[in-house]
């Protein structure tokens, strides 16, 4: 029997839920298998409309106590993400792309690589002992704009819960200043093309795509070459 993982998707806004929407289909296969999938919002704001968001993936959620707009790459962020880390002990860690549009984003995919980094280390002092990541990655971007990865996941049978979790923002339309979040339909939609052309990039029907993080301290190694084993349409 495989062992089931322990994922630990840290994003930085709950409005809409950061995680949810750039890897939710990913997420929501992860619960569905009997892993423990947490989302995270670095972000305490909508704790219940993003808590909804996350149920309907399968997943559990946590707050920390940032503010939106105000999100630093300094040891204070990181050593908030230490604690989480060391307490939660995830096998898997998934955060935003160090490119993405975001500066909050941005910043916080720095700080979670700081983090992992140092979760490991006895001399950074917390409540939970030192603990090493196995492994970190980095979701799609928002509509893909400027992504990286190499990572495909097959999410054809979890692109429906995915649209689902992102319907379940009913304040999305109260968002100020930010025109592509008018509506969650308008959300639903982008993140459905998205998926849809990322699964056409390796002949599927819908994929989210990852990039692994290529740092000394969060790689493994695998005990073989990773095999793919989503069949292609015209096979």
């Amino acid at each position: 029997m495989a062992k089931k993982l322990t994922v630990l998707a840290i994003g930085a806004h709950a409005d809409p839920f950061d995680m949810p929407y750039q890897c939710g289909g990913t997420l929501a296969k992860l619960a569905k298998t009997g892993n423990k999938v947490i989302c995270v919002s670095s972000c305490d704001e909508n704790r219940e409309e993003a808590t909804k968001v996350a149920k309907v993936l399968g997943c559990e959620t946590r707050f920390l106590d940032l503010k939106e707009g105000n999100i630093e790459n300094d040891m204070p962020t990181v050593h908030k993400i230490v604690e989480l880390i060391r307490d939660v002990k995830p096998d898997i860690v998934i955060t935003h792309q160090p490119t993405d549009y975001n500066p909050d984003h941005r910043k916080l995919s720095q700080a979670v690589l700081g983090a992992c980094l140092l979760s490991r280390v006895g001399e950074v002092k917390t409540k939970h002992k030192p603990y090493m990541v196995p492994c970190l990655y980095y979701s799609e971007t928002s509509s893909g704009v400027n992504s990286h990865g190499d990572v495909y996941v097959d999410i054809e049978d979890t692109l429906a819960v995915k649209l689902k979790a992102i319907r379940e923002h009913k304040s999305l339309s109260m968002k100020q200043g930010v025109e592509h979040l008018g509506s969650m339909e308008h959300l639903a939609e982008r993140e459905e093309a998205t998926a849809k052309f990322r699964g056409m990039q390796v002949e599927i029907e819908a994929a989210e795509v990852f990039e692994r993080a290529v740092n000394y301290r969060v790689m493994r190694a695998f005990s073989a070459l990773p095999f793919p084993d989503v069949p292609v349409h015209n096979e």
